[in-house]
């Protein structure tokens, strides 16, 4: 996505917009981040500086013409004295989104409800639809929205993100009675958006990683595996631009092997970027995550120290130390392991995003939990 916002030529939009990044590991944003309830990456709002309120949310990455439509819908939103009831119901559900998304499921349905068919915005209502319903947990009502309203989209970049979004619905936390049926729908739909130019790369990453979860969960690794391998080729087709893409590219390598795959497969290619962004913990953590999935564990624990060493933020480091302590136990030094996951907690309680400080605590409690009893075995 970062990558999308460089090369995008957002001049007609200078004197809109005030553009403001904000990431979880600086304490200064917890109050934001608090007051709006973003607990993904990457969560784009637009906000109505007057009233402080929310006039368009969109989770995820977005296609160019996205991020326009997406600039557009909001600054609209702003200047509208009035609106018509499907728009202003579509506005309600952003503005719900990320705090309270089974209210936002009901707006989005009412606005769906209330429009016209020819409604110009019924593609983008139906995926924030699908969207609202994975936040709120509604697995089978999620894959089945999406397998109905992408049947009819235009074969866009929401298009995709519709399918990718019904995808995880269906696949996570895994198979459920009427997963069937709903793969059976979604998905073709997924293997045809992988044929669009139009799907964009995050959401091509999403979809093979969960056309793969499918062929695992029935035992297909045959399938799994050409899945796999057609992923790689691809993100090895790729030359990156500069370090965002070079860091984005290394992520999907790492989604892929840790679905299912050979750590060896990508060890060089993660190790050279690691040299290349020599200031990146998060190029060390990849390199030491695949280390430790390979059983190189010395290997593991060196990486992790250089990512240590190179200034990363409370969330960074709480997982750069989870992982050097997986990979110490692993080695049987489990007193070592306890040390470090008891820095990790530390570094967990300063992470600013409550979502994501309350998850990290939680987990590396349980790994302490295990820890102590092994030290006491």
């Amino acid at each position: 996505m970062r990558a999308v916002l460089a090369q995008a030529d957002l001049a007609r939009y200078a004197g809109q917009f005030v553009w403001l990044e904000l990431n979880y590991d600086n304490p200064n944003n917890r109050a934001f981040l608090t007051k709006y309830g973003a607990s993904a990456t990457p969560t784009f709002f637009v906000i109505d500086s007057q009233k402080e309120s929310v006039a368009a949310t969109q989770t995820g990455a977005m296609s160019l013409p996205e991020l326009k439509n997406f600039l557009d819908r909001g600054a609209k939103t702003v200047r509208a004295g009035g609106q018509a009831p499907a728009d202003a119901a579509l506005v309600r559900g952003d503005a719900l989104l990320a705090q309270h998304p089974a209210e936002a499921v009901k707006a989005y349905q009412q606005a769906l409800g209330m429009a016209a068919p020819t409604w110009p915005k019924r593609g983008l209502a139906a995926a924030s639809l699908v969207a609202a319903l994975q936040a709120y947990h509604q697995r089978q009502q999620c894959s089945e929205t999406a397998a109905a309203e992408a049947a009819h989209m235009e074969r866009d970049s929401v298009f995709g993100r519709t399918v990718m979004t019904g995808m995880w619905c269906l696949v996570s936390p895994g198979p459920a009675p009427w997963s069937k049926a709903a793969a059976a729908k979604l998905e073709p739909l997924a293997d045809e958006a992988l044929q669009l130019r139009t799907t964009v790369r995050d959401h091509r990453d999403e979809l093979y990683r969960t056309l793969m979860y499918l062929a695992l969960s029935q035992n297909d690794t045959a399938t799994a595996t050409k899945l796999g391998d057609r992923w790689l080729d691809e993100l090895d087709a790729i030359k990156p631009a500069n370090d965002e893409e070079r860091s984005a590219v290394d992520i999907a390598r790492v989604e892929e092997i840790q679905t299912y795959g050979d750590p060896a497969r990508i060890l060089p290619a993660l190790i050279a970027s690691e040299r290349a962004m020599p200031g990146n913990y998060n190029a060390s953590l990849r390199v030491a995550q695949m280390e430790s999935a390979a059983k190189h564990y010395d290997q593991a624990i060196d990486a992790c120290d250089r990512g240590l060493s190179r200034s990363p933020g409370a969330a960074g480091r709480s997982w750069l130390l989870r992982t050097k302590a997986d990979a110490l136990m692993q080695k049987g030094r489990t007193e070592e392991a306890h040390q470090a996951l008891e820095q990790a907690l530390e570094a967990a309680h300063a992470i600013p995003n409550q979502h994501s400080r309350e998850t990290n605590s939680r987990m590396i409690h349980a790994l302490l939990a295990q820890s102590s009893g092994s030290a006491q075995k």
